[in-house]
């Protein structure tokens, strides 16, 4: 594949819902072209790159049973790099330019709430496969034609709150460390929300810079507290520097849990043995029909099946679902169905919902999971009707 910027991929499946402010196309004749605004490099390329992957996967499994009202799909993918400037441009470009179809992609608060800012006149049917952060809830989430897949940060903060207050013996003491761009900003507000109400005293709020190759000073702190769990939240790089120096320093609070963001078990050698790891999905949990679909999926194409994987996968796959059901590709049409309907996905039963702030959201703290790392593997933990095994804590 071409390492511009800049790339191509035709895949045989045929998805869309048009951009509101373009007519819509045949049902049958020339591609589709969907917009995958992603970070390919800078700190958050682990994580868009697994995303990438549950989205061609999508259009090559649709492409196998014959593709969607007999259209073809073509994507074009665009890195962010992991920045605002370059996302509202890469966006912009491909609403105005590229005139694409509709977007599938984003991942990262910070630069997805500059990608949305620069399309948002343009009104684009937008399935937002990534970032958290309230602030864009709060801002587009109210629009007719943005979709949100992730969850929010209050989400991921009520998950965590309730699966810390249901350990036995139940911890007393919480130190928190988050990156200080929207994404840490909302999660540190929602955690002392939810683990106040849980009885659970947060001992302390720290924000590190994401990327950052020296936590040493936070977990000094962190040692100095002695906290019952350590929860950071941060991106992939984050979790696996900061475990790596928690070890090299002897921090050992009981339980220690990071964000899942494209990291994989294999990432961390022998150094996370009993990390916990919240996530919106694990491809270990016990949900009907996910073995299955994790066994054909990493034999498609040789990936280790990840949360974010999922999240792409299940963002075409929603569309094109909702453009089979509505049989054509009208925007009204296609926007009625994604609005309506129950999806069978390996997250279980769902669909697009209200939340808080917003008229279209697919995942909540309903979904989320936490697995701990195993001295090989890992097993889920929480919730008991996803769990393949018990939580190890105290941890040695």
């Amino acid at each position: 594949m071409s390492s511009s910027r800049r790339q191509f991929l035709q895949v045989t499946a045929a998805t869309a819902a048009a951009m509101a402010a373009r007519p819509a196309f045949a049902q049958t004749g020339e591609p589709l072209l969907i917009g995958v605004p992603l970070p390919m490099t800078g700190v958050l390329a682990v994580g868009g790159q697994v995303i990438l992957g549950g989205i061609k996967y999508a259009a090559e499994e649709l492409n196998k049973s014959g593709g969607v009202l007999g259209r073809q799909v073509k994507l074009l993918i665009e890195d962010t790099k992991s920045e605002p400037n370059t996302a509202a441009t890469i966006a912009s470009k491909m609403a105005t330019e590229d005139k694409v179809y509709a977007f599938v992609g984003g991942y990262g608060s910070t630069a997805d709430f500059a990608l949305l800012s620069s399309v948002r006149r343009y009104k684009p049917l937008f399935i937002h496969t990534g970032s958290s952060s309230v602030r864009l809830e709060t801002t587009f989430g109210k629009e007719d034609w943005y979709y949100h897949v992730y969850i929010w940060d209050y989400h991921r903060q009520k998950a965590a709150a309730r699966f810390i207050a249901s350990i036995e013996p139940k911890p007393k003491t919480v130190a928190l460390a988050f990156e200080d761009g929207l994404y840490g900003a909302d999660a540190a507000k929602y955690a002392e929300q939810y683990m106040k109400a849980e009885g659970l005293q947060l001992v302390m709020k720290e924000p590190f810079k994401t990327g950052s190759p020296d936590f040493s000073p936070i977990l000094t702190r962190v040692k100095s507290l002695n906290p019952d769990v350590f929860f950071s939240v941060g991106y992939s790089g984050d979790n696996l520097q900061l475990v790596r120096q928690q070890n090299s320093l002897g921090v050992k609070p009981k339980l220690t849990m990071v964000v899942s963001a494209g990291d994989k078990r294999a990432d961390y050698g022998d150094l996370s043995e009993g990390t916990a790891m919240i996530a919106e999905w694990s491809a270990h949990e016990t949900t009907p029909g996910v073995a299955e679909f994790v066994k054909n999926a990493q034999a498609a194409t040789g990936q280790t099946i990840i949360s974010p994987f999922l999240q792409g996968y299940v963002g075409l796959k929603s569309l094109t679902d909702s453009i089979k059901a509505a049989g054509s590709t009208d925007v009204a049409k296609v926007q009625e169905k994604l609005s309506s309907l129950t999806f069978d996905t390996p997250y279980g039963k769902i669909g697009y919902k209200a939340s808080d702030a917003a008229k279209h959201q697919l995942l909540s703290d309903e979904t989320m999971v936490v697995t701990q790392h195993r001295k090989e593997g890992e097993e889920v933990v929480f919730p008991a009707a996803k769990a393949g095994g018990k939580l190890v804590y105290p941890v040695k």
